[in-house]
C-alpha cells in the first residue's frame, strides 16, 4: 500500500486546485485501490487562497458585493478564522494574538486577470477599489488581523483605488472627487487628504515576489506588459507612479523609502500603497502555507508526492508552491512528479540534475492551441496520470 501526497496548485484557466487534486486522487484510487491519498490544494495568494486556507483552518465564508477592476459590481468572499484553531507556527508567523478573528482576503476576487477578457486587460483602466472595499468589510466584522492574498492580479495602480475605497479622498482641480480612480486618471490629480481614513487592523500580505516598485525589476516593467500594458507604455506609466508619489510625499514624508522595500512591486504596488496609511508586514508566502497546510509533516508521511500546475518555468523557481515542494521532498528522500499543462525543458533538465528523486512531464499538447488545451485539460491531466508508470510503485 502506498501513501500519496498530491500538493497541487492550479492551472489558470482551466482547473482549480481542488479541482487537480480531486481528479489526481481518482485517478490514483482507481489504479492503486488500497492506497491513501491526501490532498493538500496549494494556492500562491490568488486565486482560491481563501478557499484553501478558510477550509482547511475550519473557518467561515463571508460573503459580500463590490466592484471588480473595472467598475462593474462582483459577489465575492472573504474567510473568518478561529486564531486559536490555527496551527501555532501560524500564528507565530503572523505575529497574531493568542484568540480573536482572522480575515483573509483574496485580492483576486475583486481585481483579479482571469476575470477580465484580453481586450479589458488594460492596467491603466484597472482599480484596486473593491479590494479597499473587502478590507474595510473586514474590519467591520471585528477581526483582530487581515491576511491579504494578492497573487493574480489586473492592477498597477500602487493600492490607490484600495485607499480611496478606504476613504482617501482623491480630488481634481474643481475640487471635485474623482470617484473610480485609475492611472488613467491620475493627471487629474491635484489634492489628496488623508483625514477620514478609516482605521485597519495590522494586515499580514502573503508574497514571494521581491520586486521593488519602481525601475527596470519593478511592478511596471516586471509584470506590466503581461495585464495588457505595451511596453511601449512601461516608461509614461513609470513616469506616472513617479508624479503620484511626489504628491504623496507631501502626505507621507516615507513615501519613497518604502518604494525601495523589496516586495513593495508585487501585485502593482498594493503593499506598498498599503503600507502608507497602515501597519502592514510581508510574509513568505509558501512558509506560511507549509505551516498552514502542514505540508512538510504531510511530505514526510508520504511515500510519493505528486505535485502540479499549469506552467513549470524559471519562474516556477522563484519561491512558487510546486518547486517548493519537490525540494523539500527531495530533502526527505521522497519520490515526487511535477505534472504540468507545459514544462520548459531546461528547467526540468536542471531540476532533474538537482533533484534526481522527482520526475517532468507535461499534459498539454504543443500541436494544440493554448484555448484547445485549456477546454481539454481535464481529460489530457486524467489520461497522462493514468498512463504514468510509478517507478517503484508498480
Amino acid at each position: 500500500m502506498a501513501n500519496f501526497l498530491l500538493a497541487c496548485d492550479k492551472c489558470k484557466g482551466s482547473l482549480s486546485a481542488f479541482e487537480i487534486c480531486s481528479l489526481a486522487k481518482s485517478v490514483l484510487l482507481r489504479r492503486f485501490p488500497d492506497s491513501q491519498v491526501v490532498e493538500a490544494p496549494l494556492t500562491d495568494g490568488g486565486e482560491g487562497f481563501t478557499d484553501i486556507l478558510t477550509r482547511e483552518a475550519s473557518g467561515v465564508l463571508h460573503p459580500m458585493e463590490v466592484k471588480d477592476s473595472i467598475g462593474n459590481q462582483k459577489k465575492v468572499k472573504m474567510g473568518i478564522c478561529e486564531i486559536d484553531k490555527l496551527p501555532v507556527s501560524v500564528a507565530q508567523i503572523l505575529e497574531l494574538p493568542s484568540s480573536g478573528k482572522l480575515a483573509i482576503v483574496e485580492m483576486a476576487q475583486s481585481a483579479g486577470l482571469a476575470d477580465l477578457t484580453s481586450h479589458q486587460r488594460n492596467p491603466w483602466r484597472t482599480s484596486t477599489y473593491g479590494v479597499g472595499q473587502m478590507l474595510l468589510e473586514a474590519a467591520g466584522l471585528g477581526v483582530e488581523a487581515i491576511l491579504l492574498g494578492i497573487g493574480g492580479s489586473s492592477t498597477n495602480d500602487i493600492g490607490l483605488g484600495a485607499l480611496h475605497a478606504l476613504g482617501l479622498s482623491i480630488r481634481n482641480e474643481m475640487h471635485e472627487e474623482i470617484p473610480f480612480p485609475s492611472p488613467s486618471t491620475w493627471t487629474n490629480i491635484r489634492n489628496l487628504d488623508a483625514e477620514s481614513l478609516s482605521d485597519l487592523p495590522p494586515i499580514r500580505i502573503a508574497c514571494d515576489v521581491e520586486n521593488q516598485l519602481l525601475g527596470e525589476f519593478g511592478a511596471t516593467a516586471q509584470y506590466g506588459p503581461q495585464k495588457g500594458l505595451p511596453k511601449n507604455e512601461i516608461d509614461h506609466f513609470e513616469s506616472e507612479i513617479t508624479s503620484l508619489l511626489n504628491l504623496l510625499e507631501s502626505k507621507e514624508p516615507r513615501t519613497f523609502d518604502l518604494a525601495k522595500v523589496n516586495g513593495s512591486g508585487a501585485a502593482g504596488g498594493m503593499g506598498f500603497g498599503l503600507s502608507l496609511f497602515y501597519e502592514v508586514s510581508l510574509v513568505q508566502g509558501f512558509q506560511l502555507l507549509s505551516s498552514w497546510l502542514e505540508i512538510e509533516n504531510k511530505i514526510k508521511k508520504a511515500d510519493f508526492v505528486i505535485t502540479a500546475e499549469g506552467r513549470f518555468d524559471q519562474t516556477s523557481m522563484d519561491g512558487k508552491g510546486p518547486y517548493q515542494v519537490v525540494k523539500v521532498s527531495h530533502q526527505n528522500s521522497t519520490q515526487s512528479l511535477v505534472i504540468a499543462g507545459s514544462i520548459d525543458d531546461e528547467v526540468a533538465v536542471k531540476l532533474s540534475r538537482n533533484f534526481p528523486d522527482c520526475s517532468f512531464i507535461s499534459f498539454g499538447r504543443s500541436d494544440w492551441t493554448i484555448e484547445k488545451n485549456l477546454s481539454c485539460a481535464r481529460d489530457n491531466f486524467t489520461s497522462t496520470l493514468r498512463n504514468y508508470p510509478f517507478p517503484n510503485l508498480i
